[in-house]
């Protein structure tokens, strides 16, 4: 393919960003001259550490059978129609309104009206959106000006792309061409396939995707670790929230970049996004099925989606030990207070019955085609809900979800990535070292059986980190 470098200038070019005048920001954005010295960064291409092997394309440390793979409507998640499946759901909304207002008038730690005030002020502004498309006032094509459209081979592509999205905030990323077995894992209902060069919104088909040439770009953000340990609390909810506040930054500047080079980026979740990263080596999947696990920030991360037709070397899916070693650990499950994530050492390819609806045979929370470690999402859903959202216990007490303040730390990763025989042995000196929240379990469950987590205090007074970052983007192995 001939390379092309538009001669726009640097500021007509952020000008078609829309983010021209940026002032004081641009001060601590790393600097690029033009789009070559993007595309030369050393950040731009990440070398993983030689623990963490690379695997065939499509093929993650999961085990999959993609001809029982389809495409799941999200409409039937427990997260988002929980009364399908639990007969009580209507009570647990209405003891949810009740118990928060207790909580606050009784002051009550983690649940007092500064701490949902909080969870109500990070992600978005109310009324802002991610539109599918950018509209097109918010950019400069190429074409507009006069100039041809940016041109590289695919390798180029994915090392200026990965610069640009990382200096707009984003942490991970991963390149997951649309294969014929990838469209499976894009949601049956809102997303529409079609022979079509552009992707569009339609009333009736949703938001329509392009057949051909497009890459999926999961994104992550982390959240912060060190306010884990206040959990259960709606402070933990708003953590996530910030999440998604950076990344809704991140995929509306990459469309806006992309448009201005001459592709087009869809913005938007059109899949289960932990999946789209175990595909493309962000992550692995994990006991939880519902969040993947990274080899730097485990499983405290947001996640969420952007697609373009730029041509892109994909990345594989990885194999950092992460999945072999949740076999045997079950940290997550041992501290979950409503039992919601099984105990079991070994996956399954055998869907339970609990994941269909009582009301609807059609609709199922767990789809076959993996095998798996499967937990009752529904009972999940609705121990968050009355824990004012923000349960999150098992995400804190991942194995995973630790700064490595000291080297062995670093020891122990490299361990997990190359033999299992120590498993058994890390699990528990993770225990041993007090690391999670251990007091937390069965039948032990704050804040519902009246008991308070008396941390959570402290998120209020110690001194956080701009946006609570924690220095996790600086590991060796930060992706």
């Amino acid at each position: 393919m001939a390379k092309v470098h538009s001669t726009v200038s640097r500021r007509d070019f952020m000008k078609g960003l829309g983010i021209a005048g940026i002032g004081a920001a641009a001060l601590t954005a790393p600097v690029f001259h033009d789009l070559d010295e993007m595309m030369s960064s050393s950040m731009a291409n990440p070398k993983q550490p030689w623990w963490i092997k690379n695997r065939p394309f499509e093929n993650p440390t999961v085990e999959v059978d993609w001809s029982l793979i389809k495409r799941f409507n999200s409409a039937y998640s427990a997260q988002s129609n929980n009364t399908l499946y639990d007969k009580n759901f209507a009570q647990v909304t209405a003891d949810v309104a009740t118990t928060s207002k207790k909580w606050q008038l009784d002051k009550q730690p983690g649940f007092q009206l500064r701490d949902y005030a909080f969870n109500g002020s990070t992600g978005n502004p109310p009324g802002a959106t991610n539109p599918w498309v950018p509209a097109t006032s918010s950019y400069k094509t190429p074409e507009s000006q006069g100039l041809p459209k940016y041109e590289g081979t695919p390798e180029e592509n994915a090392r200026m792309l990965r610069t640009a999205l990382r200096a707009f905030g984003a942490f991970g990323m991963a390149y997951v061409p649309m294969t014929s077995n990838i469209k499976k894992l894009v949601y049956s209902n809102g997303y529409t396939f079609e022979d079509v060069k552009l992707g569009y919104t339609d009333t009736v088909k949703g938001n329509v995707i392009p057949n051909n040439g497009i890459t999926a770009i999961p994104l992550m953000a982390p959240e912060a670790l060190g306010a884990y340990h206040i959990a259960p609390s709606p402070t933990v909810r708003g953590i996530h929230s910030k999440g998604n506040q950076i990344l809704g930054v991140v995929y509306s500047s990459g469309q806006r970049f992309l448009a201005a080079l001459g592709y087009q980026g869809l913005s938007g979740g059109f899949g289960p996004v932990p999946a789209f990263f175990a595909m493309g080596g962000g992550s692995e999947q994990g006991r939880i099925g519902g969040q993947s696990i990274s080899p730097t920030y485990g499983m405290t991360q947001t996640q969420n989606i952007l697609s373009t037709d730029m041509p892109l070397d994909p990345t594989p899916p990885i194999d950092a030990g992460i999945w072999q070693f949740c076999h045997t650990c079950g940290n997550c499950a041992d501290c979950c207070p409503s039992d919601s994530i099984v105990k079991d050492k070994e996956p399954s390819w055998e869907v339970p019955a609990t994941t269909v609806s009582f009301s609807n045979p059609a609709a199922q929370y767990s789809i076959p085609g993996k095998k798996a470690f499967w937990n009752n999402m529904s009972t999940c859903k609705s121990h968050c809900d009355l824990c004012g959202g923000g349960c999150n216990i098992c995400m804190g007490n991942c194995v995973f979800s630790h700064l490595e303040t000291a080297n062995i730390h670093q020891i122990v990763k490299a361990t997990l990535g190359t033999t299992p025989v120590f498993n058994t042995f890390f699990k528990k000196m993770d225990r041993v070292m007090g690391y999670g929240l251990q007091q937390f379990g069965s039948g032990n469950s704050p804040p519902l059986n009246g008991t308070f987590n008396q941390n959570a205090e402290s998120f209020w007074t110690i001194e956080t980190p701009p946006f609570m970052w924690d220095g996790r983007a600086a590991e060796s192995h930060a992706q």
